[in-house]
């Protein structure tokens, strides 16, 4: 009981410090922001933390959701470095790239656990991974955003193959379990995988579009930030369902 109390207090934080990051955030980065970003970010990491105690989830998707939400943290920390050093960029990139592949081999674990003998990637998740990678250049192309910046456009449409890899992996299993009805808690696994991955894109799409034109509005990046730790905090919580799927075909 009292795990599930430190929870919902931790839950309450993060929905407290968001905004009081917002606040210090604008019009940009203080040493306040980067410390509320540190604070919001180690709170979504203690709220994994938290459901893999609760749960008693010892799988390899309870694992790798929380390395995926460890390497969300350095990300967070490495961008938003007061110092503003390139390298800080190209390390907070890699965190969040390669927390997407982590959480990629985290739905697919839940996949193969649900879907004995399902294929890795299947013909309408690759459609649509880049059916909306080319949606996302061409309108990039089209607004001339990364105009005279090529590596950067390439960095861009890599990590966006890999984010909407994500987003259609999270989604084949998060939906997959309504329209198989494999799992009791099809609902919560639904709102906390499928709406996290559809969160975290919304989220990285601002930003890849914000990020060359280095110039935005407080609303954008309300959604743009708000929709990030949302994402987050669900994706932590998704550990405390995930780990119950079981093969539809033992």
């Amino acid at each position: 009981m009292l795990l599930k109390i430190l929870l919902g207090l931790t839950v309450l934080a993060e929905i407290a410090a968001v905004p009081v990051f917002l606040k210090y955030y604008w019009p940009g980065r203080s040493k306040k922001s980067f410390i509320w970003k540190i604070i919001s970010a180690s709170l979504f990491v203690l709220c994994g933390f938290l459901c893999v105690k609760i749960s008693g989830n010892n799988t390899p998707y309870a694992s790798l959701m929380m390395w995926g939400l460890v390497l969300g943290f350095f990300g967070d920390v490495f961008l938003h470095s007061l110092q503003n050093k390139s390298w800080h960029f190209v390390v907070g990139f890699l965190s969040f790239l390669v927390g997407h592949i982590v959480y990629i081999v985290a739905f697919w674990k839940a996949i193969k656990t649900t879907y004995p003998g399902s294929p890795v990637f299947t013909w309408y998740e690759l459609l649509a991974t880049f059916v909306l990678l080319a949606v996302m250049l061409a309108i990039m192309l089209k607004m001339k955003i990364f105009e005279g910046k090529k590596p950067l456009l390439i960095a861009f449409c890599a990590y966006g193959f890999i984010l909407f890899t994500m987003l259609t992996k999270g989604l084949r299993y998060a939906v997959g379990e309504i329209a198989y009805g494999t799992n009791d808690n099809m609902i919560p696994i639904l709102l906390t995988v499928g709406l996290g991955a559809v969160l975290f894109t919304v989220s990285d799409i601002i930003l890849g579009f914000t990020i060359p034109m280095g110039e935005t509005s407080r609303a954008v990046r309300c959604v743009n930030i708000g929709t990030y730790f949302v994402a987050q905090i669900l994706f932590a919580i998704s550990i405390l369902f995930v780990f119950s799927a079981y093969p539809l075909y033992p």
